[in-house]
């Protein structure tokens, strides 16, 4: 019943399946997505019989998708005991900051060589202030869905890689997770989207130096932020894979 009362707020925003997806899809989708904007926290058991009910499924899919949120470090099986929301790796989360800001960076430079209309980039701004909105009015599921709306377009801005974003975001779990951590709070949140701002900014006003720099110093930002975040939910982390 925990569980049911934890994600009934969520369910006129998830709930939908798409057209495009089985069964499966749509299962994974919504249980990755619950995972990764931290409404299912660390270390919490997976009640296969309220998500179920959640989605409107039966077990039978739901067990299916374990082995690959389990692959993709998102739960862990434990024989005879169930399957656990995993904890973030803190090793996990310095290895995807390096990683992200080499793709980004990447990234922007591919958005100055191609030319990329203002209006375009006016995207941008858009989900930003839908993210703002968002935070303002307590809706933290939506403001990190924001937030990974804003990096999928930078994404395909920068050259039509949305197939490499959703591949990214999955590997990316532990930094993601994080940033859901960090739009809680209320400093941490508006030091993120200002230094996401600056950096649309930047790229609007074809500043392609000034783009790369502002987007290593959010990154340099989100490393020195991530003691705070540990040591505010310390049972949410764990230093290595067990």
């Amino acid at each position: 019943m925990i569980l049911e009362k934890q994600l009934s707020k969520y369910s006129n925003t998830l709930i939908l399946k798409r057209p495009s997806e089985n069964t499966r899809q749509y299962v994974y989708r919504i249980l990755s997505t619950l995972i990764l904007n931290m409404v299912l926290i660390p270390g919490q058991r997976m009640n296969e019989q309220e998500l179920a009910s959640f989605m409107n499924v039966s077990r039978t899919p739901l067990h299916d998708t374990f082995p690959k949120l389990s692959r993709n470090r998102l739960i862990d099986i434990i024989p005879m005991k169930g399957a656990f929301v995993s904890k973030v790796h803190k090793n996990g989360i310095k290895d995807s900051i390096w990683l992200n800001e080499q793709i980004c960076v990447s990234i922007i430079h591919g958005i100055f060589i191609s030319d990329t209309k203002k209006s375009e980039l006016d995207i941008l701004n858009e989900v930003l202030s839908q993210l703002e909105y968002n935070y303002i009015h307590g809706d933290f599921l939506r403001a990190s869905r924001s937030l990974e709306q804003f990096f999928n377009h930078l994404f395909i801005l920068g050259g039509d890689f949305d197939k490499l974003w959703h591949s990214l975001y999955e590997y990316e779990a532990d930094l993601f997770r994080l940033y859901s951590l960090a739009l809680k709070n209320p400093i941490l949140s508006k030091r993120i989207y200002k230094a996401l701002y600056a950096l649309t900014n930047a790229l609007i006003n074809r500043d392609n130096d000034l783009a790369c720099q502002i987007f290593s110093g959010h990154m340099e930002d989100v490393v020195s932020i991530t003691d705070t975040i540990i040591s505010e939910d310390p049972t949410f982390f764990i230093d290595i894979i067990a």
